[in-house]
């Protein structure tokens, strides 16, 4: 599975009005339901029952809020790039940049949402993505370099 099989460019946003991590989960599950249709409150539920095992901020200013639902079918992301970053408990206590959140239905194993993770982890670990990053203004830059940087990870 790749980012460019499964990510439009419709999922991608720049910017979170939220800066309380309660608040960042609210925000993302009132996109959850603007984009994919996903009852936000189901949405919510769903990341914050995944947060309360262990926080989601990984670090070098990534975060990935993620979790089930029995309410919802396949699998469905956001990539959220906020520029002056957000207080999000990461292991290294600096704030997040880029918030990929993923909500699945229980029925998609937790190795297939792990996949997904995986991407992003790999993404972050083999380019130059923490600085590009920086130089995103608009959603469809924020796109393109989410496909650029993955293509650069499978040379």
């Amino acid at each position: 599975m790749l980012f460019r099989e499964i990510l439009e460019e419709r999922f991608v946003r720049i910017g979170l009005k939220a800066t309380k991590k309660n608040e960042i989960f609210e925000e993302l599950a009132e996109l959850f339901q603007e984009i994919h249709g996903i009852d936000k409150k189901e949405a919510y539920k769903a990341m914050v029952e995944r947060e309360k095992k262990g926080s989601t901020g990984l670090g070098n200013g990534l975060a990935i809020p993620h979790g089930r639902s029995p309410h919802v079918k396949d699998l469905h992301l956001l990539f959220v790039y906020e520029p002056e970053g957000r207080e999000f408990e990461a292991y290294d206590k600096q704030p997040s940049y880029l918030f990929l959140a993923v909500i699945t239905s229980d029925e998609y194993s937790p190795q297939q949402q792990l996949e997904i993770l995986r991407i992003i982890v790999e993404i972050y670990e083999k380019t130059d993505m923490v600085q590009a990053i920086k130089k995103v203004k608009t959603p469809h830059d924020l796109y393109k370099l989410i496909l650029e940087k993955e293509a650069e990870c499978h040379k």
